[in-house]
């Protein structure tokens, strides 16, 4: 198979059928002490055609295996045969989705940015959606020319980390961003036209913080209104400064129990119109079925980790 192409190594779950292109290398930031990704590494911005080359190779990668299907008598199985062979994005013998790595590709210089995401559209007709991370301080830092240029090219969606609102525990685990930054950046990339999907992170206060961690989530995202709200309940890493703080006795993780309360918390206390999504990642195993529309499914959601909290109860209660 010729026709090699750079891939970022991390995407979002919701990207694991789309097209990966890496138009920078590592983070701009890469502080959270929570975090184990891209640590030793320094942020690198690819050449625009460097990075051009590798969407023509990713073309060249289809026009194979449409080629193979043919030989083998599936030329009416293309995505089957693609996905037998390792790729996933060549979905009905078309690409419709790319997501663009790596951490904040939007740092980019903006006209460089938009000149990929041009010419991933050009290259690819067919595609529907178009996504990648940003921070929520870079986009305070875009202007709205900038972010509607981005907008106009075709990015369709971002995916930012929020983690949590509370701005005690922002610059506990060095996130880099104040509260009313996020605020500012979340609604800059909604009035831009993008999809915005907010990531947020069950756990992270401890039991010390979670409280606050739940009330100032709730409040910042209120203020946002995104698209999306997805959960990733925190798993300390090894060699992360949030695991030293745990094995030193600073930071204490909770229960299952304290972290249904936790999330029951945030969710009541959101006005938000977003779709909830819980059930996108593993790191959620305790809470399946939570996911919902918000405000309509919030009583069901609510009942839901109720019925969670009691089966916790009676478990504990037969231990």
């Amino acid at each position: 198979m010729i026709g090699y192409y750079e891939a970022p190594p991390f995407r979002p779950p919701t990207e694991a059928y789309s097209l990966l292109i890496r138009a920078t290398r590592n983070c701009s930031w890469n502080r959270c002490e929570f975090c184990c990704m891209y640590k030793g590494t320094k942020l690198e911005i690819r050449p625009v055609e460097e990075v051009k080359q590798d969407i023509l190779s990713a073309k060249k990668v289809a026009q194979q295996i449409k080629e193979w299907a043919w030989r083998i008598g599936d030329g009416n199985q293309v995505g089957m045969v693609a996905r037998a062979n390792g790729i996933l994005w060549l979905d009905e013998g078309v690409v419709k989705n790319v997501f663009i790595g790596d951490s904040n590709s939007i740092i980019m210089k903006t006209e460089d940015f938009a000149e990929i995401i041009s010419f991933l559209y050009e290259t690819f007709p067919t595609l529907e959606r178009v996504t990648s991370y940003g921070r929520g301080k870079t986009l305070v830092k875009k202007s709205p020319e900038e972010l509607r240029m981005l907008r106009e090219a075709g990015l369709t969606r971002l995916h930012v980390g929020l983690e949590t609102g509370d701005e005690e525990l922002l610059e506990y685990v060095k996130k880099g961003a104040t509260a009313e930054e996020m605020i500012i950046g979340g609604r800059k990339a909604i009035e831009a036209g993008f999809e915005l999907s907010e990531y947020v992170m069950p756990g992270l206060g401890g039991r010390e913080r979670w409280e606050q961690h739940a009330h100032g989530t709730a409040r910042v995202l209120n203020e946002i209104n995104p698209h999306f709200i997805r959960l990733r309940t925190l798993g300390l890493i090894p060699g992360t400064p949030l695991y030293e703080k745990n094995q030193r006795g600073e930071f204490q993780l909770q229960s299952l129990e304290e972290l249904l309360i936790e999330v029951r918390t945030l969710i009541e206390r959101l006005t938000v119109t977003s779709e909830f999504v819980t059930s996108d990642h593993v790191a959620n195993h305790y809470m399946w079925g939570v996911d919902g529309k918000l405000p309509q499914d919030k009583a069901r959601m609510l009942e839901t980790i109720d019925a969670m909290l009691e089966r916790v109860l009676c478990k504990s209660g037969f231990e």
